[in-house]
């Protein structure tokens, strides 16, 4: 597989009040394969989220540089689809409307409201395409954030917590979906989480970001199938090292 995304070197530092800084990324290297599903795990405030939004172009990093399929990101794109833990969804725009809202927006209108329904199908969301999102729970505006971003049929998936703040039994439902959708699509996922047994869960590598300024501290590649069982040796063997990893370092 070739390199979908190349972080070399990535540091970034944000300007505090006064002449404070704080470096939140330092000597970030990083290779994410096509079709891969990376998971960046640590602890909160450990630069995840920040590594993300410099992946998506939303934040230009202090040094170094980061590339998807060869070129330099300086910009958002819409190749590069982000979604966050609390959904953005257009309050006055129906359920249909705004998973079409993207694709319409650039111009990609044929078919436009059957790619709508098949993709809200797709995430068990039919019934429900005249609800307005004020009228859905937050799983359920979830599943229409993620009909969205893959109807525009995007290069790559960045997902920052996107089911934190979901009640269990719903967050296990979306994980289901979304491993179902990415063997299908074949997609490129980085995924950030601090929650380990979503990383296990999930992943086809996790990647262990900490320390101050954050950098990779540990790479493990899961080689298993889906769904993953817990009890799976080689899962609850990972686990135990990375939170060993955890008590021997400040993640």
């Amino acid at each position: 597989m070739t390199d979908k995304i190349r972080l070399s070197d990535i540091s970034k530092i944000f300007k505090l009040s006064g002449r404070k800084r704080k470096a939140a990324l330092g000597g970030v290297r990083l290779s994410v394969a096509e079709g891969d599903f990376v998971v960046v795990l640590g602890r909160s405030g450990c630069g995840k989220s920040t590594l993300l939004n410099i992946v998506a172009g939303m934040v230009p990093p202090t040094a170094g540089e980061v590339t998807v399929d060869g070129s330099a990101v300086d910009r958002p794109d819409p190749s590069r689809i982000l979604l966050t833990q609390q959904p953005m969804l257009l309050p006055w725009l129906t359920v249909l409307e705004n998973v079409a809202f993207g694709c319409k927006l650039r111009g990609e209108t044929e078919d436009l409201l059957l790619r709508a329904r098949t993709w809200l199908e797709r995430v068990h969301m039919t019934g429900h395409e005249s609800y307005l999102p004020g009228e859905l729970s937050q799983g359920m505006q979830q599943r229409v954030c993620l009909a969205r971003a893959l109807m525009g049929q995007p290069d790559l998936l960045l997902m920052d917590e996107p089911f934190g703040a979901l009640d269990t039994f719903t967050r296990s439902r979306l994980h289901e979906e979304m491993m179902r959708i990415r063997q299908e699509t074949d997609i490129t996922v980085v995924f950030v989480t601090h929650d380990l047994d979503e990383a296990l869960a999930l992943g086809s590598r996790v990647v262990l970001l900490g320390g101050e300024p954050g950098h990779i501290m540990a790479e493990f590649k899961l080689d298993r199938s889906y769904p993953r069982d817990p009890a799976d040796p080689v899962l609850r063997g990972v686990k135990e090292e990375i939170m060993e990893l955890f008590q021997e370092v400040s993640l």
